[in-house]
């Protein structure tokens, strides 16, 4: 039986913590019917008073009965309305003002959410039910009605899930009665950040997400430890590559949802008579999508905001799979293979939702939201955008995206206009008229503005860059931020208040620092097959776009020092890196110097033997016999574009790279440190613990631990420790790397010395 048959739960998805920062805090949900909705902030430290009060009374004690615990914060809203069953909300609770557990600025006159405290919150959910007479009445919720603050399907970490620094059960006076969160203050000089990409629910291996529940739980007290934020930096969803068991579900789910089918350009049959695998020839043939993996494709607004619910909460699932017997039999095998890692996912959901539910979450997207390859070249961005069909799919999926994702990152960034726009067109129910259709897909197509702020210390700052590339030919490799992105980011970092002289986190969905010889071994096999098979859009790979963006950000940015967050590439490692860029002033050489800390975790769910096997054992761990772990590379302008040779070092020299680069079109000769260059670029790639013997990256699945230690008054990064986890057993493993080169800014030439 499948859930459309089912009564749908009134909240399909969430609560999900979103932006949060002293001024406002943003909770996401999604439900089933019109809601308006209550969330209040309390002090974690005034419920554990008043539930000790009722202890002491003997009064039985939960939060509805609370009356006495008065909220520090309050935010009210209506969910607004995406479909028959579907209504999705955004709640934005504000400090109440003159209540002196707040903080008060008297430099803005705003009272604000005291931070380096914990904090909680519920949620109050208001509306109209029909009763089998006929009659209406109105109803309210809140997080216990819904069975969410105990048991299986808990959002909070109780007593009993609270571990203290043993492992052992927490004592009495430790007890939560509400999902938590805290704020990190401005002179806070700790920043703890979980990071991660690239979950797939029937990918290989188990969700490394759920090991975020663990960590949570086990420093729920100690704020010193606990993260206080979760960038998911790309392919939260996988539009293209679904598995097949979910196909058909996700399409009556998504119908049921809107209340209508919609009608799929250049698409003659309706999606309900495509059977499983059916859709690789499709997308290829009408959307002009490039994907290898796309027999299942999502294509329906429905269906891409039915895959975000099932992918949030447990119970839009579907109670069985087709029967095998139904699919052909050459793709049963597969298809079983697929049932597995399912649900191996759908066991994990629970912890999942709690873990949203407890650390404010920041999203950008990467291709997989849309499709794989996305805006990959030239040629395939332009074949897409002349076509009905792939322009249709690609904006329901920029407005799934904006509706479970986008709109939390920052809510200020999306004007009346904007939601209008989209929640006024999918009242239409799929009819409206050619121009109609034109101008929302024209208006989502060119929209710009998903790069986004988040308020941590130090800033962070998204960027997007999938929608904001240049393409200086037709199939080779975009520059992955164009001057509009260039100067969003710039318009920013203005509005996060950043100076220059601090230290800036930065988010690219691709490494910007890569593993250069997994990178090396990438570009020669796209030139020999195919840019689209092998993912060619590094930043390395484009040098122009590589050096330019480096460039903005040592002379126009101009952080003390930059920590930049990765995933997309199904690996993790950290790198040790510094860009100098060399300029004359009266006949001298001024350099400028920027050390760089890349930081990569990925992916969450999705993994191959053959991955494993080339990256981790033959090129993470042999290649250190034969090669350097550090990089060194000077470059030149000539005719105005960048021109760059790898160098030798005296601690190694890279023969690896150099057998790559004889059967590379473009070689790179070996040249002195001495002479006149114009930029120089170093990476080092450092080996994490973990391993009886090293390996430089992690192929396992992984999410990412990151603490960065600064020093706030003199605005210097102190340490940073990246930490690469996986699940073994029942239990975690830590890969750890530590970069502790901040004592000074050294040149290059001393580092490799």
């Amino acid at each position: 039986m499948m859930v459309e048959n089912k009564q749908l739960p009134i909240l399909l998805a969430g609560p999900i913590l979103r932006r949060s920062e002293p001024e406002q805090v943003c909770i996401w949900l999604a439900c089933s019917r019109p809601t308006d909705i209550k969330v209040m902030i309390f002090r974690d430290a005034d419920l554990k008073l008043n539930k000790k009060q009722n202890l002491k009374k003997n009064v039985e004690s939960s939060v509805e009965k609370d009356e006495q615990t008065k909220p520090i914060g309050l935010g009210t809203t209506s969910a607004l309305q995406f479909g028959d069953s579907l209504f999705v909300a955004l709640v934005i609770a504000k400090p109440i003002e003159k209540d002196d557990r707040n903080s008060y600025s008297a430099s803005t006159g705003k009272f604000t959410f005291p931070t380096d405290i914990l904090l909680a919150y519920d949620i109050e959910l208001s509306f109209v039910n029909k009763k089998d007479d006929g009659k209406y009445t109105k109803s309210s919720v809140r997080l216990n009605d819904l069975g969410l603050l105990s048991g299986k399907s808990s959002i909070v970490y109780e007593q009993n899930n609270v571990k203290d620094k043993h492992g052992n059960s927490a004592k009495d006076n430790n007890f939560v009665t509400l999902p938590s969160f805290y704020l990190q203050g401005e002179r806070n000089n700790s920043l703890n950040i979980l990071h991660g990409s690239c979950r797939k629910l029937h990918g290989n291996g188990k969700d490394c997400l759920a090991i975020a529940d663990d960590l949570i739980s086990h420093s729920i007290h100690d704020l010193s430890k606990r993260p206080s934020s979760l960038f998911l930096t790309g392919d939260q969803i996988y539009a293209d590559d679904v598995a097949g068991p979910l196909i058909q579900h996700l399409t009556r789910f998504g119908i049921r949802l809107l209340g209508w089918e919609e009608t799929v350009n250049g698409i003659t049959q309706k999606l309900t008579d495509l059977g499983i695998g059916q859709r690789q020839k499709i997308v290829r043939e009408h959307a002009k999508f490039t994907s290898e993996s796309a027999s299942n494709h999502l294509l329906s607004f429905g269906e891409f905001v039915a895959t975000y619910l099932i992918t949030w909460n447990i119970e839009n699932w579907p109670e069985s799979y087709p029967d095998i017997k139904t699919i052909p039999s050459n793709m049963q095998k597969h298809y079983q293979a697929e049932i597995s890692q399912l649900e191996n996912a759908k066991n994990v959901l629970p912890a999942v939702r709690r873990v949203l539910a407890n650390i404010p979450t920041y999203m950008i997207f990467d291709d997989h939201e849309i499709t794989d390859d996305w805006n990959i070249t030239r040629e395939s961005h332009q074949a897409v955008n002349e076509s009905d069909c792939g322009k249709q799919i690609i904006t329901n999926g920029l407005a799934a995206f904006w509706s479970f994702q986008g709109w939390g990152n920052d809510p200020a960034i999306y004007n009346d206009q904007f939601v209008s726009m989209l929640t006024g067109y999918f009242a239409k129910k799929g009819k409206t008229s050619v121009d109609e259709r034109k101008n929302f897909e024209e208006f989502l197509w060119n929209y710009h503005h998903w790069s986004f702020y988040a308020p941590t210390n130090p800033r962070t700052v998204f960027l997007d860059c999938r929608t904001q590339r240049e393409f200086d030919s037709d199939k080779g490799p975009p520059l992955l931020l164009n001057e509009e992105g260039s100067s969003s980011l710039l318009d920013l970092l203005g509005k996060a208040q950043f100076k220059r002289g601090s230290p800036i986190i930065l988010v690219s969905q691709t490494p910007v620092f890569g593993f250069e010889l997994a990178e090396k071994i990438q570009e020669y096999l796209a030139r020999k097959s195919s840019v689209y098979k092998w993912d060619l859009e590094t930043w390395a790979a484009n040098e122009e776009g590589f050096i330019r963006f480096l460039t903005l950000l040592i002379k126009e940015i101009a952080p003390s020092h930059c920590i930049i967050l990765s995933g997309d590439v199904h690996y993790g490692f950290t790198v040790d890196a510094q860009f100098e860029l060399q300029k004359q002033k009266d006949h001298k050489e001024i350099d400028l110097r920027l050390p760089i800390t890349q930081l990569t975790s990925s992916a969450l769910k999705t993994t191959s033997f053959s991955k494993d096997l080339l990256i981790n054992e033959i090129l993470g761990r042999f290649s250190q016999l034969i090669s350097s772990t550090k990089s060194l590379r000077i470059g030149w302008y000539e005719n105005s574009l960048p021109v760059s040779r790898k160098i030798k070092t005296k601690h190694g020299v890279t023969k690896l790279y150099e057998v790559i680069n004889k059967i590379s079109k473009y070689t790179d000769s070996t040249a002195s440190m001495s002479g006149s260059f114009d930029w120089m670029e170093y990476r080092h790639i450092i080996k994490p613990s973990g391993f009886r013997i090293p390996s430089l990256v992690i192929t396992e699945n992984n999410i990412g631990f990151v603490s960065i230690r600064c020093d706030v008054e003199h605005h210097r990064v102190l340490s940073i420790s990246h930490d690469l986890i996986v699940r073994k057993g029942n239990g975690i493993k830590i890969h750890r790397a530590v970069v502790n080169r901040f004592n000074r800014v050294a040149k290059i030439k001393d580092l490799i010395d």
